[in-house]
């Protein structure tokens, strides 16, 4: 009889059955929202160098002014926004700003105030600063790399504004019997002008939550701006390769 009271119990008792509860899946970072934001900070590799002259009137005679401007890079500021348009593919807008301050090589050859074609050099240096804008209207592709991480490849045309420092004069000493001359000073001016051009960027997003991430970015821009200094223009190659990282948001 105890056996049977026993065995009873055991079968009123409601069999449980532990199971873990399995977490949630994380989010695709590319199915977190349609709306990117990236603003992103770094360096530009040097900008190319470049080469501007120009002659004056001076003792009857012309100068001769050569200034070369120098290829040095600087740090950038970059903000982008994109919207998924339709599965992968993205529209969107790029800001950056670029500028740097150097010294060009300013050379002259002075003419003789008493003696024709007996001309006197010198040589100098003039700091210069350069500063760039970059609109760049994009279309482009989100590639995920994983359920965090995706990748962004966007192309499309540049706006480029650039506002450059030139030599225009060259300021020099001399005494008699003016043999020779010192260089003092030089004489600058900015020209600003804008250019259409390329763009291509490429950056990897890792979300470490559904609206905030942290990212990587390279983008490359392009074009050849023609700036107006007195009554001669000056071909300037702006643009340049941009690398740094930054903060995204996804909405």
């Amino acid at each position: 009889m105890i056996r049977i009271l026993l065995l009873a119990s055991l079968l009123a008792i409601p069999s449980t059955t532990y199971a873990q509860t399995p977490h949630p899946s994380p989010t695709p970072a590319s199915d977190a929202g349609r709306f990117h934001i990236g603003i992103d900070g770094g360096s530009q590799l040097k900008v190319q160098s470049f080469s501007d002259a120009f002659d004056e009137p001076l003792y009857t005679e012309l100068k001769h002014v050569t200034t070369d401007y120098p290829d040095k890079g600087g740090l950038f500021v970059s903000f982008g926004a994109r919207y998924r348009l339709w599965k992968q593919m993205t529209a969107g807008v790029s800001v950056s700003t670029f500028s740097h301050a150097a010294d060009a090589t300013v050379k002259a050859q002075l003419p003789h105030p008493f003696f024709d074609n007996r001309f006197r050099s010198i040589e100098g240096t003039a700091t210069t600063t350069r500063q760039e804008i970059a609109v760049n209207p994009t279309v482009g592709v989100l590639l995920p790399l994983s359920s965090h991480v995706q990748l962004g490849v966007n192309v499309g045309p540049s706006i480029l504004n650039v506002k450059q420092d030139f030599v225009t004069d060259v300021e020099f000493s001399e005494a008699y019997p003016f043999d020779t001359a010192a260089f003092t000073s030089a004489d600058t001016k900015a020209s600003s002008h804008t250019a259409a051009g390329i763009y291509a960027g490429a950056d990897v997003t890792w979300m470490f939550s559904q609206h905030v991430g942290a990212g990587g970015l390279v983008q490359v821009t392009h074009a050849t701006v023609k700036q107006s200094v007195g009554t001669r223009t000056v071909s300037i190659d702006a643009g340049g390769v941009q690398a740094g990282g930054g903060v995204r948001f996804v909405f």
